[in-house]
């Protein structure tokens, strides 16, 4: 009796095994993917922070050649953070381009696309800096200055733009093959319009992303993108559909 129950109890931990096996490196990508969410969203909110005040006082090139080592430092900063998005995709790919090719094809696309704007956006901080070290040689640098505090708002406004249309990529694809909960799929799903219609309507100057209802419709996409890296720390992708996917790409 003893040798006949112990056989099944072999099977099933060996089973388990092998289930470990194939559960591994997913449970490794997930952890890499909330890491690289929870890393583009510390920095974006760190580089933001650290350069508003700065650009909000009333003069401010003198304010910015006063902190021009912050300056360079948010702009590095950001650079983390579009980089830090690209990897997102990179990481992503292999997982979802299973199910839906064409979909997972784009979502890298437009992260590749946000990286060039995120460098940009970097980059108009660095000019600043030095137009902000020439300013005194006359107002021509002074309006430098202004032009390049204008393209950083447009360019962080089309960074909205492709976070946008790449996390609607994202989320439905999650909300399809169900990697993670429909529910957490879904408020991706309401947050990244959202997002893209405030964006949209800042460029247009009827709202302001940074005050009132433009700053709202920030919220949903970004609690889904605190939400989700939680889960996959918790729980990873869920290891049946990660099989489904697998068994419809051999069939």
């Amino acid at each position: 009796m003893a040798i006949a129950t112990q056989a099944p109890m072999m099977a099933r931990a060996g089973s388990y095994g092998v289930r470990d096996e194939i559960v591994n490196p997913n449970r490794q990508t997930a952890v890499l993917v909330g890491a690289l969410f929870l890393i583009s969203t510390a920095t974006f909110i760190v580089s933001n922070a650290l350069i508003t005040p700065i650009l909000g006082s009333h003069n401010y090139v003198a304010n910015v050649a006063d902190h021009s080592h912050v300056m360079i430092a948010a702009a590095l900063i950001a650079l983390v953070e579009g980089t830090a998005t690209f990897g997102i995709a990179i990481a992503l790919y292999p997982t979802v381009k299973r199910h839906h090719p064409a979909l997972a094809l784009g979502f890298a696309g437009m992260r590749i696309a946000e990286l060039v704007i995120a460098t940009v956006f970097a980059l108009s901080a660095l000019l600043l800096v030095t137009a902000s070290a020439t300013a005194a040689h006359g107002p021509t640098a002074e309006a430098l200055a202004n032009l390049l505090v204008g393209l950083r708002h447009w360019t962080l406004m089309l960074i909205y733009v492709y976070t946008a249309i790449g996390g609607l990529m994202l989320t439905f694809m999650l909300f399809k093959t169900r990697l993670v909960p429909r529910g957490l799929s879904v408020l991706g799903l309401i947050g990244y319009p959202a997002l893209l219609l405030v964006a949209v309507l800042d460029m247009l100057g009827v709202v302001d992303t940074v005050a009132g209802v433009g700053l709202v419709g920030l919220v949903p996409g970004g609690l889904f993108e605190f939400l989700l890296p939680l889960w996959l720390f918790a729980q990873g992708f869920n290891v049946a559909a990660v099989d489904g996917i697998r068994h419809r790409a051999s069939v």
